[in-house]
């Protein structure tokens, strides 16, 4: 294990050379050509292999509709040039919004949704023409552990753990009546972003959040959602099958955490004997079940962000409060396309999603074509980097390089908003709208 050291590569050959003193396997290649190759998901074709992953904002209004600033951000991706947009994550209920401006949506503001859908459609045919296809998923969550929906938490838990229930008060553990309720709640959500024109929903399973949450629950005992891997994917297994049946044409995919790094008995895909290692065993059977059920898309992420950012996230600095992990960052970005890459091969008839190119920064695009030239994923998801350079795909496809001075620096800022509740967007490349939050962030009490 390398120590950490932030990004300070001035070629390609420079990380070239880097990534092969260390003994890594990080493929790249020069033809960028795959990133533009048209991708069939179900019933779906995406004109590229651009994606943005679900970055939350923040900036919902009170009631969980689509702000200005929302609609800003979508247009923005969608004139970019991204073939997939995967946008961010809507609660469900109230209570399990994880801040007073998540996006949520419901009856009321179901016509907000629409309008948000119809905006990024028409910004991706401004800039692209009719024959630019985009594939918009909305992802539906309960934050459980992490609600906060007045501001203040209210954790609603799957069951308690001596790794995460440090310095949390009144804590909530769901019965199993309240999850069976809150199955009805995803499958409503689900039908309203049907109405509204989303092409799939995703139930959010990663992370650390409510479902990713059962997954682990193997210390939930006398549960249907514990114990035993049946019960604890029974909550995600059965909303994808109540969705399944009432909306057919619903194009039906879930964000799973592949591993927590959390050790078991309290976190999902490590090993159950000391050492602790991932293990890929039980997310490649739920994956499995997934596809029997109809899933046709499929995308995988790792660590808790509230515990272990560096691990679904490589940084050059932690939000204020963290710390450097004790590893180079390219040994997170290895460690998430290995992940990705065993679980495409596994699969290799169903698109999946690749994540960990951020940090790469303007180097990204020759790693990323080697992977899907290699079938090691099937689409390159981008969050922190599609906030900092949302046109990106534009300046490859007509340019072929990037600009090094709008990549993201994975300075951890937006991170920093986010977990205190403000709008949060790129702070350095985006400083107009940002840079004051931030400022008046820092002053601000904790």
């Amino acid at each position: 294990m390398a120590p950490h050291q932030p990004f300070g590569f001035g070629s390609l050959d420079e990380l070239i050379q880097a990534v092969r003193e260390m003994g890594l396997e990080i493929p790249m290649q020069e033809d960028l050509s795959p990133l533009f190759n048209p991708a069939r998901i179900g019933d779906n074709t995406v004109s590229n292999r651009l994606a943005v992953h679900p970055m939350e904002g923040a900036d919902a209004t009170p009631d969980g509709a689509p702000s200005e600033m929302t609609l800003r951000r979508y247009r923005r991706y969608a004139g970019g040039g991204h073939g997939l947009i995967w946008f961010e994550a809507a609660a469900v209920v109230p209570v399990g919004r994880s801040n007073p401006h998540q996006l949520m949506i419901t009856p009321d503001n179901a016509p907000a949704f629409r309008l948000l859908v119809d905006e990024t459609r028409q910004a991706a045919r401004k800039s692209w023409g009719d024959k630019h296809d985009i594939l918009c998923v909305l992802q539906l969550t309960h934050a459980g552990r992490y609600s906060r929906p007045q501001g203040r938490p209210r954790p609603q838990v799957a069951c308690r753990s001596p790794y995460l229930d440090q310095k949390r008060t009144g804590l909530h553990v769901l019965s199993d009546q309240e999850l069976d309720r809150l199955q009805a709640d995803f499958q409503n959500a689900a039908r309203l972003a049907r109405q509204a024109g989303f092409n799939a929903v995703d139930i959010k399973s990663c992370h650390g959040y409510l479902l990713n949450e059962l997954l682990a629950g193997y210390s939930r005992p006398h549960s249907r959602y514990g114990c035993e891997l049946e019960n604890r994917t029974r909550f995600l297994i059965e909303v994808i099958s109540r969705i399944q049946a009432e909306e057919p044409e619903l194009l039906l995919t879930a964000r799973l955490s592949a591993f927590d790094g959390v050790p078991y008995p309290f976190g999902f895909g490590f090993n159950r004997h000391p050492p602790p290692a991932i293990d890929l065993t039980e997310v490649k059977t739920l994956s499995r079940k997934l596809l029997s059920l109809g899933c046709r898309l499929l995308s995988f992420s790792a660590g808790n962000p509230h515990v272990k950012p560096h691990v679904g996230r490589p940084y050059d600095r932690p939000a204020a409060g963290g710390a450097l992990p004790d590893e180079h960052p390219l040994e997170g970005v290895q460690r998430l396309l290995s992940i990705t890459a065993e679980l495409q091969r596994n699969f290799p008839s169903i698109p999946v999603v690749g994540t960990g190119y951020s940090w790469l920064r303007q180097y990204f695009p020759y790693v990323a074509a080697a992977v899907l030239e290699r079938g090691e994923a099937s689409l390159i998801g981008l969050g922190r980097s599609a906030f900092a350079y949302p046109e990106a795909p534009r300046d490859l496809m007509e340019r072929g390089t990037l600009d090094p001075k709008r990549v993201c620096i994975t300075c951890s800022k937006c991170s920093e908003l986010l977990r205190r509740g403000w709008n949060t967007g790129c702070v350095v490349r985006d400083s107009e709208i940002y840079a004051e939050s931030y400022q008046r962030l820092e002053s601000a009490p904790a």
